[in-house]
């Protein structure tokens, strides 16, 4: 036989195994992700329905004709909530001098991130969305090429088996029959689809109690008929009241943007302030004309640090940054409430409402884990381990946080060194290492780099309560307060329980040192308060510095 008729016979041998185990790859594909909260794992169906199993308390079942194609349907099997927060974090060193428990965490926390987690399905479900549709994709795609590989080198390991004479022998017999083949195969494929439309399940009987709602025209099945309508009032109502309190959030934001103080006072560091907030970096080539003329020796980033999950304040950092222009997001860590996969969404919830080109950056917090850190860099954010990496022109160094805090066994520790032996570490890293900006959580974690001179510029998180700029050992120090509002002992997602903060950091693109901060502050009266410009301190020499200490220690 020819070569060219081998390259054929090849060709269609692998067409017609893709084609025929194309539905079976579909049908049999699983994905381990989450729903809301829980674990659960999610397979492809041709019932053109949602159907959201329970286990023993039932299923609930929601049409999806007009958004899933092909009347195909996804099964959702859900599992149990992982094991998530904690009821206390190590003591560590507050703003003053009293000692105060680790703000968030703990059950009541735990049970927070829960509610917040069923209330994302309605209030931000793309992010849900998204991650079925990619994680069904992926295990469908990988799951159709293995079986198109396994059997088709199969078929060639079969025909070198056999060898050339033999071969041949057996095309020759089915020379001119070619069509007789595609038939055969295209009856095959056809009778699988025959069999699951036959077996469709009955109509969806319409449940009246979702009338008016999202679940519109959906079913609930077994017991979970007799609680549902409670739980998904419940649910509902939370949802409403977060976007209804955001969104009057973010109308005060928009209104007062225009008249927040534009310019700090720079004049004793013979500098010329920029015309406003936002300036693209030195070389970008952006900011020609108009407002963005004269701002080109600025950067300015974006700083949050623990949101702690609340995706209300997720829409205020993107409003922020897009209305400020930011050349870059960074955040301090404790994007979630413990770091559990399912949690995965608070990062994808943010990271959404991020202007979409925007560069990002974050570090680990206490209450997120190495899989949430994971989880970023697979979306595109950069991740500082233990490394340095630029920004938008300015180069940042820092750390995970040593420590996870999980609910039911305390804090634990996900490196083999404690908070102070990693701290010390840190400082020797941080000796060695070219950077601009240090970023670490914890800012006990990052003292010690301060204090030796190895670090000029340090921002943090993790007290909930803002700490400067002030000099610190030295160099100099920013501690911002929770982004998320999380208030200890109370639910962090939801309309705000304590003041919120988030602020927008300049940087001399000259220098590379930090300018100015200007910090946006959110009450849970809805109010908005601009503040004005403030100034970082420079760093000091070590030369006659006295002992300095953290503040409880």
């Amino acid at each position: 036989m020819s070569s060219r008729r081998r390259i054929t016979a090849l060709v269609i041998t692998l067409a017609a195994v893709a084609l025929v185990t194309l539905p079976w790859a579909l049908f049999t594909s699983r994905a381990d992700l989450s729903f809301g909260p829980h674990e659960a794992q999610y397979r492809i169906t041709a019932d053109s329905r949602l159907t959201v199993d329970f286990g023993p308390l039932g299923k609930l079942l929601v049409p999806a004709e007009d958004v899933i194609p092909l009347g195909l349907g996804v099964h959702v099997d859900i599992g149990e909530i992982p094991v998530s927060g904690e009821s206390s974090d190590d003591e560590r060193p507050a703003a003053d001098p009293a000692k105060v428990e680790d703000p968030g965490g703990g059950a009541v926390d735990a049970l927070g991130g829960d509610i917040a987690s069923y209330a994302s399905l309605f209030s931000a479900p793309q992010a849900q969305i998204d991650q079925v549709v990619e994680g069904l994709t992926q295990e469908i795609l990988i799951r159709w090429a293995l079986t198109v590989c396994i059997i088709t080198g199969g078929l060639v390991g079969l025909a070198l088996f056999l060898g050339p004479t033999r071969v041949d022998t057996i095309i020759r017999a089915f020379a001119g029959k070619e069509l007789l083949g595609i038939g055969l195969v295209l009856v095959l494929v056809l009778t699988g689809l025959g069999a699951v439309v036959l077996n469709r399940p009955k109509p969806i009987s319409a449940d009246p109690a979702f009338e008016g709602t999202p679940l519109a025209g959906s079913q609930v099945t077994g017991r979970l008929g007799g609680i549902i309508d409670t739980a998904f009032g419940a649910v509902q109502d939370f949802a409403d009241d977060n976007d209804a309190f955001y969104d009057d959030v973010l109308k005060t934001l928009r209104t007062q943007w225009n008249d927040r103080p534009i310019s700090g006072n720079w004049t004793d560091r013979g500098l010329v302030p920029p015309a406003g907030v936002g300036a693209p970096a030195a070389g970008s080539g952006d900011g020609e004309g108009g407002a963005g003329e004269g701002r080109k020796g600025v950067t300015t980033f974006v700083y949050g640090s623990d949101i702690h999950c609340n995706i209300g304040m997720a829409r205020v950092v993107g409003a922020v940054a897009g209305m400020s222009r930011a050349d870059a997001y960074i955040d301090g860590g404790d994007i979630s409430m413990t770091g559990t996969t399912a949690e995965n969404y608070c990062l994808d919830v943010l990271d959404d409402e991020l202007p979409e080109k925007l560069p990002r950056m974050m570090v680990k917090g206490n209450h997120d884990s190495m899989g949430t850190t994971q989880h970023a860099k697979a979306r595109g954010w950069k991740v500082l381990e233990d490394s340095a990496a630029e920004m938008a022109g300015v180069r940042f160094f820092g750390a995970a946080d040593p420590r996870r805090t999980v609910f039911g066994s305390g804090p634990q520790l996900e490196t083999d060194l404690t908070a102070d032996q990693y701290a010390q570490r840190l400082r020797d890293e941080a000796c060695a290492a070219d950077f601009d900006i240090m970023l670490i959580h914890d800012p006990a974690v990052g003292a010690p780099s301060l204090r030796s001179g190895c670090a000029d510029y340090a921002l943090s998180g993790h007290w909930h309560r803002r700490v400067g700029p002030e000099n610190f050992g030295s160099g100099t120090r920013y501690s911002s307060s929770t982004t998320g509002g999380a208030l200890a002992n109370a639910l962090t997602p939801g309309p705000l329980k304590m003041n919120a903060e988030l602020s927008i950091i300049r940087v001399d693109n000259e220098t590379k040192r930090p300018i100015d901060v200007q910090i946006i502050t959110i009450t849970p009266d809805k109010k908005v308060q601009i503040d004005p410009w403030v100034r970082f301190p420079e760093p000091r020499p070590l030369v006659g510095q006295p002992p300095v200490d953290e503040p409880g220690r």
